[in-house]
Parts: C-alpha cells; structure tokens; sequence
C-alpha cells in the first residue's frame, strides 16, 4: 500500500488487529460435525467454516479467558503450580505459531486434503498442527486423529455444581465424591452429547429460554444432547422413540453410574418436555403424522418409567431427611462460623476499597473480588437465613429501593420479590456500607469480565450479584461451598441454617414466632402474614430476634 494514504494504511491496520482478536476467541475449536458438514458440501474448498475463543487447555480442548484459573480450578487441581505455569506458557507459544503461521491456507494444500482417501482425518491433522483442536469427534469414526474428548458438566439443575461464580477460589476437595462420579460418568461415555447448534436442540432451546422462561434453560438441553448421543451417536433425530428398551436402559445405567434417582428422574423430565415440545408447537404432526403419533406413545412411556421411579426418588428423600435428623440441629453459632473465620480477610479487602486505594476495584486480585462477593451471599443466606434463590434473584432496582426503618434508622430493608415467596432481609448500618462498596466499586470489574467476553444481551445487568465470569449467579450455594472449604469450616446450606433458625426459637412466645417465620418467609407463615413483612418495623423485630438468638453483640 505504498501509494495509499496513511488513514487507509490505519483502516488496514486495524482490520487485522480486529481480526487477529476475533481468531484467538473463536478461531481455534473446530466440531467434528462442522468439519464434516463442509466436507459434504459440493464446493468444500470454498465453504468457510465458523470459529470460536482466547487460551487453549490442552486437557479439556476448550478455550479459556483465564487459563491459569481454569487448570488450579478444574483440570490441574491437583497439579504443582510449576506444572500449571508450564501448561500456561505452552499454551502461549501455540498462540504465538497460530498467530505467525496458522492464518494463512495454500490453495494447494486444500486441494491435497480434499483429494485425500480421508478427508475429515486429513483436515483434523493439518488443523492440529498449526495449533487448532477439534472436539465432538464420535468414538465410531476410525480415522480420528485425536480421541473424543467428553464434556464434564454439572449433573442436572436438583444437585449440580454451576459456574456460578467464576473458578478461582478451589480448595483441595477432601472427599473426592464429587469429582469420581464425575471421572465415572466421563469415562463410560455418559457425558458425550451432540452439538447443541443442531436443529431440534436450538428450536428446543428458544422454546425454553423465551416461551417457558426458564432461565437455566442450557442445562436441560444438555441433558436431552447427552440422551440423543447415547440413543445414535451418529446423527440426532426423533427417531429413538421407537426404542424403549434401549431408553430403558439409559436411565437404568445414569443411576448404576451413581446418579441420584432424582437426578436421573430430571433426565427423563427433560427429555419428556423435549418430545412434548416438538408434538405440540412444532409442524411434526402435519409433516410425518406416523412419527407425531409414536412420540406422543413414547411419552406415555416415560410417564410409566416416572411413576417407578418417583416411589425411589420418595425412599431417597427419606433417607436424607433420617440422615439430617441423625446429624442433629447446628447451634446458631456453628451455622455463621464461617463468617467469623473469614471476617478478617474480608475487613481487609473491604478496608482497601473503603479508603480508595483502588480505583473501582481494579487493584483487587480476583481472589480477593470473589471473598468479597462470596461473604456478602453468605450474610444473606446463613446470618439472615435465605434461600439461595433470593441471591440468584435479587436486582439492582431492589437494592436501589431498599427503605430504611423510621424509628431505627440503624436497618435498612431490603426486599426481593421475584423468588418462590417474595422475600425481605435485614441490614445494619455497617452490612449496607459493605453492600454499597460491593454495588459501587467489585460489581462493575465483574461485569467488565462479561464485556470482554462479549455476550449476547441478557438480564445479567439487572442483577445485583455478578460471578467473576460476567454472568448472573446461577447456584449460590457452590459459592457458599466454595467459602466453606477455603477457611475449612464444616459446610452449612440454607436447610440447615433454616432449621437452626427455626428450631431456636421454640422457647419464644408465639408473636416472636410468627415473626421470625415471616421473616423466613417459610411455608407455615400464610401469605396474609408474609405480606405484613412489609412493614419496615416487623422485619427488623425478627432480625434481632434472630441477632439475639446468635449471641451477636452488635
């Protein structure tokens, strides 16, 4: 461009800045399914393939934005950190050769590769060595060069993990239950699934996201992904309706693997509202009645199957419930003993931003915006004895409008109305300060983690608790979990604070009872009480109530 001027040299220049960013998001994780798609096509060569995101881990073939986070939290957990930062700096030089040499295709060589007896094992070789990965290869293929490696996600919406709340924060996990039923499900090839891009699943997806308005909607698409692989790994279709016996033996299988039964009873539930999708808001019934028909007999074949195992799933709750009973009611002290062993790691990260060291939080460390982030869900859901719901629900518009009490103004209320029962918890003067600190100064980097991601338009904004990924919390309780093992305190969930709580205040008179079991919003409280929560003065009567019942002196 010797001859151009210097704003169409800056265009250029730009442009290629632009796309060399866009290549290290999307550019190197390529689906099987995609590659064979445009190797069937009539004019392979000329077909462009889409893209996807920023450092490859060489273990679980995905990209990562932080990929030291990713491998101390997930696939190196139990790794040196020796190890980890040489994973990392060989995830840099791969970035660094892509860059340099994995942009630009010889004519030539694509016409080698397209003349090739194996075409799709011819592509996946030249991909891999210029630093790409390919995934979703089916075990079924023989000329796959690299074996398929399974997605390890949470195990259904009842009793998963979630990426709540971004992925530092891990602490080693003594009871490796967790992570061996995982490695099991992996290694019998129970978490393999078909692309979520495919037709049934993305209609299914819109169905939930927008008509039904579920907003955890990607799990149970996964779930019916990870049925259709098991059903014909080939090719996913409607077609395994007509395969009982073999459906049978899937949900057989999820429980011999370990799955709870309620776990496996939300398999089937979600599969059942994918069929009842598709027979009843889609054209199947005008396009292929024969299949229509025989989907709408299926369902009554799951309906069977629920009525089974539905008496196995009661049997399982009993047990947890004589469990529970076994281990006996947490004092009051014991539910908030975590907030007392983290407070003073807290108060200092609280100190910093309370005397602007940091501008709008930029200086924290993660680990540090995380504490912040995790003790405030754990004052509302152990101290003020909420359902996780409240902290996955609560907005921005209800913390704006949260009122303070006339005659002491000391407490402030906030209330949260978009739960199972509308909910109102209580604050001191010095939790609303460390509140407003969270809302002014960790919420905003959190949400710029969002922004560097680039999502698509959500209610992510909106609410008032934000994981360190940009996203809104999807499961407060692996948060509270996660700050349980970080100071080594025995984990307590929202039942067990609940029943402390409850079980408390059986010496009180019956007016403090019915106080405190509004201010839990629990089922015994009718609605006519809960409403009366709504006067300012009631909810701060049950949180000392609750304050004294602990012992705080405050």
């Amino acid at each position: 461009m010797k001859n151009s001027s210097e704003a169409d040299i800056l265009a250029v220049v730009e442009s290629a800045k632009r796309a060399a960013s866009n290549l290290m998001r999307t550019g190197r994780v390529w689906e099987y399914s995609l590659l064979s798609r445009i190797m069937k096509s009539p004019d392979p060569i000329g077909r462009q393939p889409r893209s996807r995101n920023f450092l490859l881990c060489p273990i679980c073939k995905k990209t990562h934005w932080s990929l030291p986070v990713h491998l101390r939290r997930s696939c190196m957990r139990t790794s040196s950190e020796a190890d980890i930062l040489a994973v990392v700096e060989s995830a840099k030089r791969a970035v660094s050769n892509l860059m340099r040499t994995g942009r630009v295709w010889k004519y030539s060589l694509l016409s080698r590769i397209m003349q090739s007896p194996d075409t799709i094992g011819r592509m996946i070789e030249e991909l891999e060595s210029r630093g790409n990965a390919v995934v979703g290869i089916p075990t079924e293929a023989p000329t796959a060069a690299v074996p398929a490696v399974p997605d390890v996600p949470v195990e259904a919406p009842a009793e998963s993990s979630s990426e709540s709340s971004g992925e530092l924060y891990q602490c080693p996990d003594t009871t490796k239950q967790g992570t061996s039923l995982r490695e099991r499900m992996a290694s019998l090839g129970y978490y393999k699934k078909h692309s979520l891009d495919h037709d049934l699943l993305v209609s299914f997806a819109k169905f939930l996201q927008f008509d039904m308005s579920n907003e955890n909607f990607k799990q149970e698409v996964e779930n019916v992904a990870r049925f259709l692989y098991f059903m014909d790994p080939q090719q996913a279709s409607l077609l395994f309706v007509r395969q009982h016996e073999k459906s049978r033996e899937y949900f057989l299988k999820l429980s011999e693997a370990g799955l709870s039964k309620q776990t496996v009873q939300n398999y089937i539930k979600s599969v059942k509202r994918f069929l009842k999708f598709h027979t009843g808001s889609t054209d199947l019934c005008f396009t292929d009645r024969v299949l229509h028909e025989d989907c709408k007999n299926y369902i009554s074949f799951l309906d069977n199957i629920q009525m089974a195992t539905s008496k196995q799933v009661s049997k399982e709750t009993t047990r947890k419930r004589f469990d529970t009973f076994q281990e006996g009611v947490l004092s009051s002290t014991q539910v908030t003993a975590v907030l007392a062993a983290a407070k003073k790691d807290f108060l200092a990260v609280i100190g910093k931003l309370h005397a602007g060291e940091c501008s709008p939080g930029h200086q924290l460390t993660l680990t540090e915006l995380q504490l912040v982030l995790y003790y405030l869900e754990a004052i509302v859901i152990l101290e003020h004895a909420q359902r996780p719901g409240v902290v996955e629900h609560m907005t921005v518009t209800e913390w704006i409008s949260r009122r303070r009490d006339d005659t002491r103004p000391g407490f402030v209320v906030v209330a949260v109305k978009e739960h199972k029962t509308a909910a109102t918890f209580v604050l001191t003067q010095e939790q609303e300060m460390w509140f407003d600190l969270y809302f002014s100064e960790v919420r905003p980097v959190m949400l710029g983690k969002k922004r560097k991601r680039v999502e698509d338009d959500d209610e992510t904004d909106e609410r008032f608790f934000i994981s360190s990924t940009g996203k809104a919390i999807y499961n407060a309780y692996n948060d509270l979990e996660r700050l349980h093992k970080k100071y080594q305190v025995p984990k307590v969930t929202s039942q067990m604070a609940r029943r402390a709580y409850e079980t408390a205040t059986k010496e009180l008179s019956d007016v403090q009872k019915t106080k405190v079991a509004g201010y839990l919003t629990h089922s015994t409280a009718t609605a006519e009480k809960h409403y009366r929560m709504k006067e300012i003065g009631s909810a701060v009567d049950a949180f000392l109530i609750l304050r004294n019942l602990r012992g705080d002196s405050e």
